[in-house]
């Protein structure tokens, strides 16, 4: 017999800010609200993210100053919070190489709805990094850095604020079937759990570059998929919609 889960019937808003993440619990008529917080007071929350597939797991970004860029976690709720023990991190390099650090965590998303505990891991620089416990521990996801980052990082120039990984997209049909949205890069797809990439870019405006219909380096500042039709994809760029 599968085993119920037996999902909260309060309403929670997640805010994420420059100062720590706040919670606001409120009655399912969205009268009568109650903050709870700050979380982890002082840090830079990016992105704050509940489980959709089990209702209590939460999951935030968050760039904590001089100890660096981390993932919080939580299974209660938001009522207690962990760090992760192998937080989303770029290989060491040998001696006298230059390498890459993660300055922060971007964007977190929960894995396909037939694979619990799987979340994935936007970063900038460019990083996408997978995790299989929760959050626990996290590993960078290869075939994203030799099909993407390296192709990106030959052609073009990060900008001030630095190039960010977001709009990690699951397709709710193919747990393999991923998408991912790159400043100073595009969009991108993948059809084998993140194995191998190709760009989604053609046809797409981009007034800024001087190719007039380039494969690559468009700003996509979001991505989305159509609820009920996931073979629609939106993104708001520089240019609009």
């Amino acid at each position: 017999m599968a085993k119920s889960v037996r999902r909260p019937t309060r309403v929670m808003l997640l805010v994420a800010t420059r100062k720590g993440a706040f919670l606001f619990h409120g009655d399912p008529a969205r009268r009568q609200w109650r903050l709870d917080g700050p979380h982890v007071l002082g840090c830079v929350i990016n992105h704050l993210v509940l489980d959709p597939r089990d209702g209590f797991t939460m999951l935030m970004a968050a760039k904590t100053g001089h100890l660096g860029p981390t993932v919080y976690r939580s299974t209660d709720r938001g009522r207690n919070w962990t760090e992760a023990v192998k937080p989303p991190a770029f290989p060491k390099v040998p001696e006298g190489e230059t390498g890459r650090a993660v300055d922060h965590v971007f964007w977190l998303s929960p894995g396909h709805a037939s694979e619990p505990g799987v979340w994935w891991a936007g970063t900038s620089p460019h990083g996408l990094f997978r995790s299989e416990d929760a959050g626990v521990t996290w590993s960078g996801i290869e075939g994203f850095d030799r099909d993407v980052v390296d192709r990106l990082n030959k052609a073009f120039v990060a900008t001030p604020d630095g190039p960010i990984v977001h709009s990690i997209l699951i397709d709710p049909r193919d747990a393999n079937h991923l998408y991912a949205g790159l400043s100073i890069g595009g969009s991108f797809e993948s059809p084998d759990g993140g194995k191998s990439w190709r760009p989604l870019n053609r046809g797409v405006a981009a007034d800024f570059l001087p190719e007039k219909d380039p494969e690559l380096g468009h700003d996509p500042h979001i991505m989305a998929l159509h609820p009920l039709n996931p073979d629609r994809l939106y993104q708001q760029n520089h240019c609009g919609i």
